[in-house]
């Protein structure tokens, strides 16, 4: 990288970490409150840095921005705040990171990098006014607060696992004993196969005779997991982006 590219990102970060120093005064959930929408919409799309950085148009390490890409987390983002109440998801943005002042994202540069951005954008260009939930519900310590999800008696017996290892999706049939039919997504740029991936699923649905009440997805897809629970919700099923939660660390393998 040149250095007039370097100058013009740190200029552009140190910018928006001054402008969102004081921290976002948002309407953020807490775990266990995210867990209680869940269980009501049944569907979660979690917003981190990787998303934030689409909306400018970047790529991310594990998927490559595109126009139709930043265009569908557009959509998200509008029609769940245009009917938040309504919505048949609940979107989840990194409470642990906008809502804290500069001096804690100082302590270490990468937090800087990676968040002050982010923090103005949504400063900027996100209604304050409604919940969204804790996209970092999934951390390790939060075990036992999340895994009521799959644990609560509403949530179905069959489980839809897309991930890009088997290993996690035998780890969590074990776990919490559901019967779990498996897709495995690429590792990179998953967006592309999207369709292919939606086609997959209605393909195990229909030929195992289930109904959107009869399965649940547990999807781990990058940017392309968030643009599948939105669509997949639209049909009526139980969506939820977990991301990193199996992976980060690898939790029982």
């Amino acid at each position: 990288m040149n250095y007039r590219k370097r100058i013009k990102i740190w200029f552009s970060v140190l910018k928006s970490f001054i402008l969102s120093f004081s921290g976002i005064d948002g309407f953020f959930l807490n775990a266990e409150e995210t867990i209680n929408e869940i269980l009501k919409r049944r569907c979660l799309i979690r917003f981190g840095d990787g998303e934030f950085g689409i909306y400018r148009q970047k790529d991310i390490h594990y998927q490559r921005w595109s126009p139709e890409l930043q265009e569908v987390f557009e959509k998200i983002k509008n029609e769940y705040e245009a009917d938040n109440k309504h919505c048949l998801y609940l979107l989840a943005v990194p409470k642990k990171f906008l809502s804290v002042n500069g001096f804690k994202l100082m302590k270490k540069r990468v937090y800087v990098s990676s968040w002050a951005e982010s923090r103005y954008d949504f400063k900027k260009s996100f209604r304050h006014d409604i919940p969204y939930g804790d996209s970092f519900l999934f951390q390790s310590n939060n075990k036992k607060i999340y895994s009521q999800i799959w644990k609560n008696e509403a949530c179905p017996s069959n489980v839809i696992f897309i991930h890009n290892s088997w290993a996690y999706a035998k780890y969590f049939a074990s776990t919490y004993n559901k019967n779990v039919t498996f897709i495995q997504c690429p590792s990179k740029n998953a967006f592309e196969e999207l369709n292919e991936l939606e086609a997959r699923v209605i393909k195990a649905v229909e030929e195992n005779h289930w109904t959107p009440e009869d399965v649940m997805l547990t999807i781990s897809a990058g940017p392309a997991g968030k643009v599948l629970v939105y669509r997949l919700s639209k049909r009526g099923y139980w969506c939820i982006d977990a991301g990193h939660c199996w992976d980060d660390p690898l939790e029982g393998i």
